[in-house]
């Protein structure tokens, strides 16, 4: 996966969550699935991004660390593919 896809992906999801919270308040059930949804596709667009870039599951979390990961950080999110 491309650096900009990536990019792309991570961003809009926020995008579309932003716009629906800014609307009049719906159940509570539907914000709860966007939630989930918005969670569940992040991970995937991270695990995609992780195996392209190759990493493991431990880097990757170690990524995630403030000032611990922070080349597994540029690695997982700003190198080219």
């Amino acid at each position: 996966m491309h650096r900009y896809m990536f990019w792309t992906l991570i961003i809009l999801p926020w995008i579309f969550l932003a716009i629906y919270l800014s609307r009049p308040k719906d159940d509570p059930r539907i914000t709860a699935f966007i939630l989930v949804s918005l969670v569940i596709h992040l991970g995937i667009v991270i695990n995609i991004r992780r195996k392209s870039v190759g990493m493991s599951v431990s880097e990757t979390f170690k990524a995630f660390v403030p000032f611990w990961g922070t080349k597994e950080y540029r690695r997982l999110y700003f190198q080219e593919v």
